[in-house]
């Protein structure tokens, strides 16, 4: 895997563990979600500061799956 997919990965991983911890799982898998989408559409197509990919969205939301699976299971 790509280094750039694997930050994506532990980003979302991040994110849904957090907030998850401090909400519920399901909010920190949305989170993670919302959060990979608006990096990729704000940040990087409309700021023009990064290259827009949707495997960048994807790798973040896998991340954030694997958090919601470790709260939620584990």
């Amino acid at each position: 895997m790509p280094q750039d997919k694997k930050k994506h990965v532990y980003a979302g991983l991040a994110l849904s563990i957090l907030v998850g911890l401090l909400f519920c799982p399901l909010t920190g898998l949305v989170t993670a979600a919302v959060v990979g989408a608006l990096k990729e559409i704000v940040w990087d197509w409309l700021l023009k500061k990064g290259t827009p990919e949707l495997l960048d969205f994807v790798a973040t939301v896998a991340g954030g799956v694997i958090g919601y699976t470790l709260l939620k299971f584990i």
